[in-house]
């Protein structure tokens, strides 16, 4: 779930074991009118304002078209997906057919980079050969989310010795549920609780630190390798 971190963390921090011209002029009068809007006009624009609204965020940015979003803390984290060739790892948004592995990541920055990302990992599971939708067991997925804001969350995190994030468990712990596999875009939705997970250098679980996640969706575009 958190490979790409853990390879990330180990280079930096060697002590660990291990991211949316209706005016008409007219020439004689000199002024500007409106003309009056037909019924079907009307139906036309107040159906385009309808898909504006739907495909835009609360800021009026377009949703991105591959993302991992998930509302967490009162708050819609919505990353976009910008990796599509393997990153730095060639691990990054990538389905092993012969390891049954998947990788999806999205980072906050759109770069790779540490403070900020989405991660859900599937494993022992063809995701090409199901039937869906299919919701994941327990030993087959995990979903992780770290965040700058979690260093509020708990101040121990601020070291820069120390990497913390939450995740969670398949079945178990999160919901994760594949909807759609085709050219080779998986889609699906999650919800569920994730746990907080300390390295210093030693992996720990807080049973008593967690976050509700709900409305979450993936669409991601995946690379074969």
């Amino acid at each position: 779930m958190t490979l790409y971190r853990y390879r990330h963390y180990e280079k930096t921090n060697p002590k660990s074991n291990n991211m949316f011209k209706l005016a008409q002029f007219s020439s004689k009068e000199k002024k500007y009118s409106i003309p009056r809007a037909r019924p079907s006009s009307v139906v036309l624009l107040v159906g385009l304002l309808f898909l504006w609204a739907c495909n835009n965020d609360d800021d009026g940015a377009i949703a991105p078209e591959f993302f991992i979003s998930g509302d967490t803390q009162n708050t819609t984290l919505t990353y976009e997906q910008t990796i599509f060739d393997g990153g730095s790892n060639n691990a990054i948004n990538t389905f092993s057919k012969a390891d049954k592995t998947t990788t999806l990541q999205t980072f906050r920055e759109k770069v790779e980079s540490p403070d900020g990302f989405w991660t859900i990992r599937m494993v022992n599971l063809d995701i090409e050969e199901l039937n869906l939708p299919y919701t994941l067991k327990r030993d087959e997925g995990t979903i992780s989310w770290i965040d700058e804001s979690i260093k509020e969350l708990q101040s121990s995190c601020s070291r820069a010795d120390v990497l913390c994030f939450y995740a969670g468990i398949g079945d178990e712990e999160v919901k994760i549920t594949i909807s759609s596999v085709e050219n080779g875009i998986v889609e699906g939705h999650f919800t569920g609780r994730l746990f907080h997970y300390t390295i210093n250098p030693t992996v720990t679980k807080d049973e008593n630190d967690f976050i509700e996640v709900s409305q979450g969706k993936f669409v991601v575009r995946y690379l074969n390798i």
